[in-house]
């Protein structure tokens, strides 16, 4: 009642505002549109600059992001006057992201304060704060989803606040330009003598709590140094301290903790700080606490053979913690691994573990024999290698650069990841390096010059067809991602996805932002990609600024060729700084509107504002068309005359009827609304509407007499009229048959970008499990043409965006076939099976009952 009362008085919901005519809100929303468009381009230009293989300066950066701040503020804007200023937190968000990206330009230190991190709260930019070790690693189990162990940083504002509460920094400065081997004694002494300080102390006894109520009050913890520039462009491998089996009680941690700030200064650190230009007190020390790994087994892997084959991987390994691997006092398995789609061990050697370390009941570990079986036998199974195998070449293509990394598998066969690093191999230069065409030469063309590249770069593996979302749950790492639309959902699978090909797509839509954010090399719009290429086939997608190539088959070279171009690139410290600006651009973490909690706390970046708008006003524009009864009401509607009894009457709000009509009525053919016009002639279309009546059961027509003549689910009556609210470019039709609700808004335009369909339908006369079984198939036919869903009851939403305007009028057309099709079969769906059935006679195109 309230809501018809506010839609008489012309009241938008939740404002006291006078709600403008719908011409005016649609005219609003247009200009959302053209604001939003702006900014993503700008983000699609910058993430194609800084993204892949520009050189480029500080003041580009600059330049683009006052422009892109410029955008997304008139998005605001204009967004507050369509909305009636609904949302004035958007702007606090605004200005929150703004400031962590100015910080980024301008080179000011990122500085949240936190002494403590849990590593699922550490984001990518923060390796400033918890060390190049700890940002890996979070960035791995946030990222990549990778098995790593429970852990909390222990920042460099720690760091900072443990120095100063024990007067420490003087001290530093004293010797700072010229230690010697008994001042650095002094100043460890002085370390591990330190007192915690207690805000310090506050937060290590919250995080080990936390630790100990997950895993159990005895559990034990590594502690492990993450200098700023540890594992980042220098190593610093055995540099400083690693205190393994820590009990997990806050003292015995905090000790831990001060012998590895010692370890920062240690004579041998020292000197190799000094070798690569610092000083004494220029580096900051983080730690990290992760929970102890009881291993079985453990080791490294070089991505890289270390003799620079790429092809090649080696995996160490050994019986209990992996101490004896990295300082080399064991003579440990090797396993040779050839980096194929599904990894092939070339070579295996055996060596004599004579000796092996492991954890201590007390804590700290011991060095012991392992029973005499076990000194020759191998360490792993063929699965585990390859196993192992897999995660190194997906953290390799993560980074972008070959690694070295620390590995354990627990005596439950569980893999963990310790540590990933730069690995610093020599450069092999093969003949003929330079001539990457040639080495296509001995394989087959499937796809060449169709399509848009987005991303550029080499991806090879099995192509994994993906007609709709639940499919992504199946997915296999390092397959081709092969779709007929493009979606953002895709994010759930980019981190370990080769290359991505689909059959339609722009280059500046939000799957376009997130490929060229996770480097997927991309060809968007080909047409045919879903026809050409064969669910399961290998294939390798070469995608560069001269187009792109799908070549049958698996080209080693050409991965191999593109890994060395983009490691050049990446040893830019400009570049790879630089890059973190896009991680506050164009990361997308509002990816499924029907799913997400949408709101203005929920956007971390730029794009998450654009997109929040987006939907926003999608939203606000269904909500404003909805009161086209009252347009009915008061004259403004046109009888939709057709051979079918739609009872549709058309609001025209500019250009979606022909001129010159019979004043009350019009026809198929006045209709110049392109997603009117194709709702309309699929619902006209041959056997979709049936005129019969079905005949209903007892209980089916019982049912019916008790439900409520109004079944909308939001109080609103529209009894008596059919509506559709349309412009040249724009329907919402509102349709009721019976007890059963449907409607419908779009807008289809030459840019695919703002094109949206939203698709909702409740109700029937029959019982709740035969109206939930045509819930169950209307679900299942929106699936196959790549709507996300979201069905409960006798109620389904359905989602479709970003498609071009000939596909978008193929999915009304259809969509207009299933509203017809679908209104009285509730009656005839008696069991389960039937539900497939008529899904599957539907998407053939046979429309009898």
């Amino acid at each position: 009642m309230l809501g018809r009362i506010r839609s008489l008085l012309g009241l938008a919901k939740g404002s006291g505002q006078e709600a403008p005519p719908f011409r005016t809100v649609f005219k609003n929303f247009k200009e959302v549109l053209e604001n939003n468009n702006r900014a993503l381009e700008i983000i699609a230009e910058l993430g194609d600059k800084l993204g892949g293989d520009y050189l480029f300066d500080i003041n580009y950066i600059k330049s683009a992001y006052s422009d892109l701040a410029g955008a997304v503020y008139g998005s605001i804007q204009n967004f507050d006057v369509l909305t009636m200023n609904r949302y004035p937190q958007l702007h606090e968000v605004f200005s929150r992201i703004d400031d962590h990206i100015k910080t980024l330009i301008y080179d000011v230190t990122p500085s949240r304060g936190e002494m403590v991190l849990d590593y699922k709260d550490i984001t990518w930019n923060m390796f400033r704060e918890v060390g190049g070790k700890n940002a890996a690693l979070a960035e791995m189990k946030n990222y990549l989803k990778l098995n790593i162990p429970d852990a909390f940083a222990v920042t460099t504002h720690a760091f900072d606040a443990f120095m100063a509460h024990n007067g420490l920094p003087e001290k530093i400065e004293a010797i700072r330009e010229n230690p010697d081997p008994r001042s650095l004694e002094r100043l460890r002494s002085e370390i591990i003598r330190g007192e915690i300080p207690p805000d310090l102390a506050v937060a290590l006894q919250g995080a080990v709590e936390r630790i100990r109520e997950t895993f159990g009050r005895d559990c034990f913890l590594a502690v492990r140094s993450s200098a700023e520039e540890e594992d980042g462009d220098f190593s610093f491998a055995g540099q400083f301290e690693t205190v393994l089996n820590v009990q997990a009680r806050s003292k015995a941690v905090g000790e831990a903790y001060k012998k590895v700030l010692a370890s920062l200064f240690s004579e041998n650190s020292v000197a190799y700080q000094k070798m690569h230009g610092y000083r004494v007190g220029d580096i900051k020390m983080a730690v990290g606490c992760l929970v102890m790994v009881d291993a079985a087994k453990s080791g490294v892997i070089y991505s890289v053979a270390p003799n620079g084959d790429r092809d090649i991987l080696v995996i160490n390994s050994t019986w209990g913690l992996g101490t004896s691997v990295v300082e080399g006092q064991t003579d440990a398995d090797m396993y040779m691994v050839k980096k194929e789609v599904e990894p092939l061990v070339v070579g295996t050697k055996y060596g004599r573990k004579d000796s092996m370390v492991i954890m201590r009941e007390e804590g700290g570990t011991v060095k012991v024999r392992p029973a005499e079986e076990m000194v020759e036998a191998g360490t792993l199974a063929e699965e585990e290698v390859k196993a192992l195998a897999a995660q190194a070449v997906q953290i390799e293509k993560h980074f972008r650069r070959p690694q070295d990394i620390e590995w354990a598998i627990d005596k439950s066969g569980k893999a963990f990841i310790l540590q990933s690093r730069p690995l610093r191999i020599p450069e092999v230069v093969r003949e003929g390096s330079g001539r990457r065409e040639e080495y296509a030469a001995p394989h087959g063309v499937l796809m060449e010059n169709m399509g848009v590249v987005v991303q550029k770069g080499v991806g090879a593996g099995r192509v994994f067809v993906v007609r709709h979302p639940g499919e992504l749950d199946r997915f296999p790492k390092g397959s081709v991602l092969v779709a007929k639309f493009d979606s953002s959902n895709f994010v759930r699978v980019m981190p370990y996805v080769s290359a991505i090909i689909t059959d339609t797509g722009t280059p500046t839509s939000h799957m376009a932002s997130l490929c060229r954010e996770f480097r997927v090399p991309t060809l968007v719009n080909t047409g045919a990609a879903t026809r050409l290429l064969q669910h399961g086939q290998e294939i390798t997608l070469k995608a560069g600024d001269d187009g792109a190539v799908v070549y049958d088959g698996v080209v080693r070279e050409l991965l191999e060729y593109d890994d060395r171009n983009s490691l050049k690139m990446e040893e830019l410290f400009e570049f790879r700084k630089r890059r973190y600006v896009l991680r506050y651009i164009s990361v997308l973490n509002l990816v499924d509107p029907l799913i997400d909690a949408f709101t203005p706390e929920g956007c971390k970046t730029m794009h998450d504002i654009l997109r929040f708008i987006h939907e926003k006003s999608v939203g606000e524009l269904v909500e404003r068309a909805r009161y086209g009864n009252d347009m009915v009401k008061h004259h403004m509607a046109i009888k939709l005359d057709l051979p079918i009894p739609t009872g549709i009457m058309i609001v025209d709000i500019g250009g979606g009827l022909a001129a010159g009509g019979a004043p009350r009525s019009a026809t198929l053919e006045q209709i110049v609304s392109v997603p009117l016009r194709a709702i309309v002639k699929g619902m006209m279309h041959p056997g979709v509407w049936h005129a019969d009546a079905v005949s209903l059961g007892v209980n089916d027509f019982i049912s019916s007499m008790m439900r409520m003549p109004d079944i909308t689910t939001d109080g609103r009556d529209y009894a008596g009229y059919n509506v559709a609210v349309a412009s040249g470019e724009y329907v919402n039709l509102s349709i009721r048959f019976g007890y059963h609700f449907n409607m419908l808004d779009c807008y289809c335009s030459e840019n695919a970008r703002n094109n949206h369909v939203y698709f909702r339908f409740v109700g029937g006369a029959t019982d709740i499990v035969k109206r939930s079984r045509r819930v169950e198939l209307i679900a299942a036919i929106l699936r196959e043409y790549g709507f996300n869903i979201v069905a409960k009851g006798d109620l389904v939403i359905g989602r479709l965006a970003n498609i071009s305007k000939g596909e978008l009028e193929k999915v009304l057309d259809h969509l207009g076939r299933l509203i017809g099709y679908t209104r009285q079969l509730d009656a005839v769906l008696n069991d389960d099976s039937s539900v497939e059935r008529f899904a599957r006679n539907f998407l053939e195109e046979r429309y009898t009952f």
